[in-house]
């Protein structure tokens, strides 16, 4: 598909190729996440943290025009925070195409929701994580559901589907499993006014391996995404 845009991608990496939909009945793609790659900001210590070096594939509308964004995200997950699923990026009016190399610092890093799969101590996790604006105030937060109580296990391939809506202000995150939709989270602050904020947004799916331990030994992380959809008003 044309409008779409492939964030963070490398010769070692490359962008899926092929004829990508955004109708949730085109074919499934891949693409690999390298290691140290990931969207986050942290205050830690000694340096601050805003890294957006994941690759993403994704499609810029009207921030306004949004309705729905869902993806099936599925991989052998192996090390700690090994992740991937959804991301909805709002950019800088002063960035709004933020990459690997001009969102290093706090001025330039947008402000985002991402929801996937992630690795935690072993466990294969639900995972949000937002980072809202607000200058250095916009560190980000982040939330766990171990698959360890739904009796799944590192292993084998993984998937987790999940879905982001809008209700009123708010980005509404939702675990689609077994044909049952699942509430988890609300991000109240996405659709707000923000005098830092541009009217568009980017919407699609990313995958990261931070691999903080080097376990990965240089290898990517091989993510396959299925049913991906992206509707608007």
């Amino acid at each position: 598909m044309s409008d779409l845009l492939f964030v963070n991608f490398s010769d070692k990496d490359p962008a899926p190729s092929g004829s990508l939909t955004t109708d949730g009945a085109g074919p499934s793609f891949s693409f690999g996440a390298p290691p140290k790659s990931d969207i986050y900001a942290s205050p830690r210590v000694p340096q601050v943290l805003h890294d957006y070096t994941a690759p993403v594939v994704c499609k810029r509308i009207p921030r306004e025009s949004f309705k729905s964004l869902a993806v099936t995200a599925s991989a052998a997950w192996r090390t700690q925070f090994d992740q991937a699923g959804l991301v909805f990026t709002l950019p800088t009016k002063t960035n709004p195409d933020p990459d690997t190399e001009n969102a290093k610092v706090v001025e330039r890093h947008p402000a985002w929701v991402k929801a996937g799969i992630e690795v935690n101590d072993g466990c294969p996790c639900v995972s949000v994580v937002a980072r809202g604006p607000g200058g250095t105030g916009g560190w980000s937060d982040w939330s766990l559901i171990p698959l360890s109580l739904a009796g799944e296990s590192l292993g084998g391939e993984v998937p987790v589907s999940l879905e982001f809506t809008r209700e009123k202000n708010a980005l509404m995150v939702w675990l689609i499993r077994g044909g049952t939709k699942l509430f988890i989270r609300k991000v109240p602050w996405v659709f707000l006014e923000h005098d830092t904020l541009g009217e568009d947004v980017l919407v699609g799916a990313y995958a990261a391996q931070p691999d903080p331990y080097d376990v990965s030994k240089g290898e990517s992380l091989q993510v396959t995404f299925s049913g991906f959809k992206i509707e608007t008003k």
